[in-house]
């Protein structure tokens, strides 16, 4: 690879001490695909460093589960060992700490595979790991995605390149994107943070209850992109920067200290993050949206989607060639509603690069989006703590599935419905405005 062995230090650092957090005599899982499996070891490291009880890696091979999609009956498919389940609800009442490194070694591979066997795949995992995977988000245990760069993945994202080139030039990327190109990468980020916690603390004081999405440009029948208006929940809770993310919101992540009276210490799902979400009504979102990046539902790439929604419910929409794909994810119970709405703005050092990346972490954080499927209980105040009955009571999604999808651009407009009647400016052409910034 193309990084030097300082960088994978201070990388692995930052994933340990700000991404999870990592408290002393806390146990790690670290899932990812076998190419990653040096920094998976430097990651270890770092764990131990700060005191990790115990460090598991979890290597998910892609074509592994292409063989098996390929060999076995859908029934065979449906089948996981009982020991998976077993370890994941271990791993929520021992309050693990998560990492997920993406980054595929063959990034297309997922498109050479059935949609529907794709499908059964996935929920199945999904099922298996559910109690803990809810868990993580409701926000009670410590978990973090991030990515490392591919020869295949960096041919991707630079095509003109050679493959050399390519990996040595994404790299660069990666490491100004989660400033690991600053003096003190840690002071870095907490600047960030804090200035995202600003305008994170703007929606939430005005009151925000609803958002109308809308994008001048027009799409392929001559519409606007984006004419979209989400109700959120009557309770919403903005999160972001340190905010809503562990206890002790605003806290410093590398000093924060566990207390089981005020749950998990601060920590980041995401490096990078450059969002503010939350959690939006199921059955309050009408209009129609169209997608400004990639999107990946059972990991494979679908280049331009639309979709119209009535009463929260996606009632049309259009893939192309890909129908089939989102004809197999819209099967799954929950996902016609959407459980996240995210904004970002363009002024987003992975907007800014010009770059697409193929990859959802990456992308999600270069423009505003949305996501179908499972909600985020932290969206709604008090959420966490209530039974599923009860947040879907609220307007709280629930399903198997969680699959984000990108609608923001450069002419995109937000404003915000306020509680008592008045409306905000959030967003002028992709950029939060100076009422939000204030």
């Amino acid at each position: 690879m193309t990084y030097s062995e300082r960088d994978i230090k201070q990388y692995a650092n930052l994933l340990i001490r700000l991404g999870v957090n990592l408290q002393p005599g806390q146990s790690l899982d670290i899932r990812t695909e076998p190419v990653h499996r040096e920094f998976a070891l430097a990651l270890a490291s770092a764990a131990y460093d700060a005191g990790a009880q115990f460090v598991a890696i979890e290597y998910s091979d892609m074509r592994l589960q292409s063989i098996r999609a390929r060999k076995c009956s859908e029934e065979q498919l449906e089948h996981l060992p009982a020991y998976v389940e077993a370890i994941a609800g271990e791993r929520k009442d021992e309050k693990w700490a998560a990492i997920s490194l993406v980054g595929e070694e063959d990034p297309g591979l997922p498109a050479q595979i059935d949609p529907n066997k794709l499908r059964i795949l996935q929920t199945a995992e999904y099922r298996a790991t559910m109690a803990w995977r809810s868990s993580m988000m409701e926000m009670k245990q410590q978990w973090n995605v991030a990515a490392l760069p591919t020869p295949a993945w960096a041919q991707k994202v630079f095509p003109d390149l050679p493959a050399d080139q390519a990996l040595a030039r994404f790299w660069e990327e990666i490491r100004r994107i989660i400033r690991l190109d600053a003096e003190d990468p840690l002071d870095a980020w907490q600047t960030h943070l804090g200035n995202l916690a600003k305008a994170r603390d703007t929606l939430q004081s005005k009151q925000v209850r609803a958002l109308h999405f809308f994008d001048p440009a027009p799409g392929p029948d001559g519409r606007p992109s984006t004419d979209l208006t989400i109700g959120l929940t009557d309770r919403p809770h903005w999160a972001g920067g340190t905010s809503g993310l562990g206890a002790g919101a605003g806290q410093d992540p590398a000093a924060g200290a566990e207390s089981e009276a005020s749950g998990p210490p601060v920590f980041l799902p995401n490096i990078p993050t450059e969002e503010l979400f939350t959690t939006p009504h199921r059955l309050r979102v009408n209009g129609w949206t169209r997608t400004s990046r990639p999107s990946f539902p059972f990991r494979r790439e679908v280049k331009e989607v639309s979709f119209r929604f009535e009463d929260g419910l996606v009632v049309d929409f259009a893939a192309g060639e890909d129908q089939e794909t989102y004809e197999q994810f819209f099967a799954v119970e929950g996902t016609r509603h959407l459980g996240e709405v995210a904004l970002v703005d363009i002024s987003s050092p992975i907007f800014r690069s010009g770059l697409t990346y193929y990859n959802t972490l990456f992308d999600e954080n270069a423009a505003c989006h949305i996501a179908f499927g499972k909600a985020y209980p932290i969206g709604l105040e008090g959420g966490a703590e209530l039974s599923e009955e009860a947040l879907l009571e609220a307007g709280v999604n629930n399903s198997e599935l969680h699959l984000d999808v990108m609608i923001g651009t450069a002419t995109l407009d937000v404003t915000g419905h306020l509680s008592d009647g008045s409306d905000l400016e959030i967003m002028r052409q992709g950029r939060y405005t100076a009422a939000v910034l204030a």
